[in-house]
């Protein structure tokens, strides 16, 4: 949920949320008061869930991967992951009021163990640590002013790069920013642009992550 200065027209347009599919499919969400946070549309959020359903080949639906809502704010993307069959979601948020309203909406969902929020600063806590499992899917929604700089010395290029240097698995990073930025220069190779669109004053992009090469697999190249 990106934090921004939109209009009053936007605001009102953002207002109602619902989780869209799955087991919680329908509910409303709560999400936090003021102007200082833009949650995802619903068209947009499912768009990009019909997306991830064809990339998993599971329409609909997710298969039990473990994922992270970096930029929480209400928590909707790790909501409608975990709606549709995520195992886990780490929901990374540390404004207050905000995170008075993801407890909310867990408590509505009545959410298990399989959400947990951790109170720090996302850029830098959501890196896995060394050795760790780490997760195969993250939503990352910073504010847009952390996305503008599309370049390789940018937040969000040196934050995948951070990234790949902990993932030996596939990974599946979906960005959310503004429509007119594109993301090209991508100094890990292992990154890949699989995917970009615009929903009115919504981008997304999303980033493909290929698995580090095992020594057996690096034997016979």
């Amino acid at each position: 949920m990106s934090r921004v200065n939109g209009g009053s027209g936007e605001r009102r347009r953002a207002t109602l949320m619902r989780i869209i599919a799955g087991k919680w499919g329908g509910r409303r969400l709560s999400r936090p008061a003021g102007s200082s946070t833009r949650p995802i549309p619903d068209r947009v959020r499912e768009a990009i869930f019909s997306m991830l359903g064809s990339s998993y080949d599971t329409p609909g639906a997710l298969p039990p991967v473990r994922a992270a809502d970096v930029f929480a704010g209400s928590g909707s993307m790790g909501l409608e992951a975990l709606s549709r069959g995520a195992a886990s979601c780490t929901f990374y948020e540390r404004d207050r009021a905000a995170v008075a309203v993801l407890q909310r909406n867990f408590a509505h969902l009545q959410a298990g163990s399989e959400a947990t929020i951790v109170t720090r600063d996302a850029w830098s806590a959501s890196i896995p640590p060394a050795g760790g499992r780490g997760f195969d899917l993250v939503f990352l929604d910073p504010p847009y002013r952390d996305s503008q700089d599309t370049s390789p010395e940018g937040l969000v290029l040196r934050y995948l790069n951070r990234l790949a240097a902990r993932c030996e698995k596939e990974l599946i990073v979906i960005l959310h920013h503004r429509p007119a930025f594109s993301f090209s220069a991508l100094p890990d190779s292992r990154w890949q642009v699989s995917d970009t669109r615009s929903f009115g004053t919504n981008g997304v992009t999303t980033f493909t992550l290929s698995r580090l090469a095992a020594p057996d697999d690096q034997a016979q190249t």
